[in-house]
C-alpha cells in the first residue's frame, strides 16, 4: 500500500501546490476526503484509520515527496 499512498500524495501536491501537506490532509475534511477517495479508487480495501496511519508513518520515515520535488 505504501507505493500507492506515495503516488496519491504526489498527485495531491500537484493538484494543491499551495496548501497540501500531511497535516492539512489529516485536519481538513475536504482534503482528507479527496485523499481517501483517490486511495480507494486505486482499490485499497483498508479502513480510513489504516490509510491515514500509513500516510503518517510515511511522513515520519521521510518517505514522502516534498512540494519542490
Amino acid at each position: 500500500m505504501e507505493p500507492m499512498l506515495i503516488e496519491v500524495y504526489r498527485g495531491m501536491l500537484k493538484a494543491h501546490p499551495d496548501n497540501c501537506s500531511v497535516d492539512r490532509i489529516l485536519e481538513d475534511p475536504e482534503l482528507r476526503g479527496e485523499f481517501l477517495g483517490l486511495v480507494r479508487a486505486d482499490g485499497a480495501p483498508q479502513s480510513e484509520f489504516e490509510i491515514l496511519h500509513g500516510l503518517t508513518n510515511l511522513r515520519k520515515r521521510n518517505k514522502l515527496p516534498r512540494r519542490d520535488d
